[in-house]
Parts: structure tokens; sequence; C-alpha cells
């Protein structure tokens, strides 16, 4: 009987090891292993990267037409920024189309001075999110500025040449744009700023480089990317 339960026993091992066996090196590709594999599952998936967030929003092109100081802040500027936007005036063949800059506040005033420092100045700005109210005063859009470890902020720019309008990409991962419920709902903006920073002065998400049809987008600083 003794002999009878050991090989019993031996028997149970071998089924749980085969169960818990990882794939091979040969496997092409590593599937999560179902729920009831347990540990198993869980080192086989944890090392995934999250999906890349920089994809689903609409970050464009800008220059800062107009600048003023916020009447109730000492920090906030107000802009408005041709992102390639347009009104149309009258219809048919009498249509006529205007630029219609976005206005945007930002909290910049302790790094740039006077609204001769950013008017006429080219900037990228995330589009497609909500609209917010900075000190009272609607603002639709965010202007992205890269931190340096000394404090210095400064904005993130595209090269000569890249219209405004134009959509700002990384490339490999690209989707048409969310919608500003959903990069609020699911925190698009906060997630992509995790994974964006200038490297040796340009613009990188998981380092690959933010880029426009005329070349890549640059800092004067490198650090944090917002």
């Amino acid at each position: 009987m003794l002999r009878g339960r050991l090989g019993l026993l031996c028997c149970s091992q071998l089924v749980a090891t085969s169960a818990l066996r990882l794939p091979s090196a040969a496997s092409p590709f590593v599937r999560c292993a179902a729920p009831h594999r347990g540990v198993v599952a869980r080192m086989m998936c944890d090392d995934a990267p999250p999906p890349p967030t920089f994809g689903m929003l609409d970050v464009r092109v800008g220059k800062i037409v107009e600048a003023w100081e916020h009447p109730d802040s000492d920090k906030l500027w107000v802009e408005k920024i041709d992102v390639g936007e347009v009104e149309v005036e009258g219809e048919g063949e009498e249509a006529k189309e205007t630029p219609a800059p976005r206005q945007i506040a930002s909290g910049l005033r302790a790094h740039y001075a006077t609204a001769a420092d950013l008017e006429g100045r080219a900037v990228i700005v995330v589009c497609n999110l909500k609209e917010a109210k900075l000190g009272g005063v609607p603002s639709n859009g965010m202007v992205l500025c890269a931190s340096g470890d000394d404090g210095t902020v400064a904005f993130v720019e595209p090269p000569a040449g890249a219209a405004p309008g134009e959509r700002i990409t990384v490339e490999g991962i690209m989707e048409d744009p969310a919608s500003p419920n959903k990069v609020k709902k699911k925190k698009l903006m906060e997630k992509s700023a995790e994974e964006l920073r200038a490297v040796d002065n340009v613009a990188c998400y998981r380092g690959v480089p933010l880029s426009t049809s005329a070349g890549p987008c640059t800092s004067p600083v490198n650090g944090p990317i917002n």
C-alpha cells in the first residue's frame, strides 16, 4: 500500500507542475494565463506597459496672437491662441473664413513677465480638454511647458515652419482624438504627463519625439512636461 500511495502522490505532483508550466522561450507570444492559474497569470501580465494615452490627445501647433494679465490673479496670463480653427461668415460664394483663436489661461506670470514675451510665440496646445474656469475666466485648452530642475519653466516649441492647427504626433501610437468628456473621465492628460519629458532639448513621450511635418518639438529646458 505504501508503494501505491507514493505512486499516486508522484502523479499528483506531476499534474500540478504541468498546470503551472510557463510558456517556453520558443513561444511566439506570451498569453495571459486563465484566472484560475493565479500567480502565473500575474507574472505573465504585470510587465505589459499601460496603453499610450498621448495618442488620444488632440495636441496642436498654436500661435499666441494676444495676451493680457488676468484681472484677478497675479499668477495667470490670458491668451488668445490660433490653433487652426476658423469661423465662417456668410453663405455660398459670399462665405468667408476668419481665424477663431481659443482663449486659454496659463499660470505663467512668474516665468514670462510681459505680454510681449508671449505674443507671436509658437507653442503646442492640448485642445480636447473640457472647458475650465481659472480665476473665473473660461479656458479652452492647455499650453504645454517643460520644467527644469532649477525651477525654470519654458514653452515646448514646435519647429519653424509648422503651421497653427497641425496635430502633434508620436510615431506608432496615434488614434482619433478622444472626446473632452473621455479625456477628463479617463484622466488621459494626467496619465500622459507622467511620461512626457524634454530630453536633450527634444520633447518626448516615452522617449519618442513629439513631431510635426517640419520636425520634432523642442524645449530650452530639460525635464517633465505638463
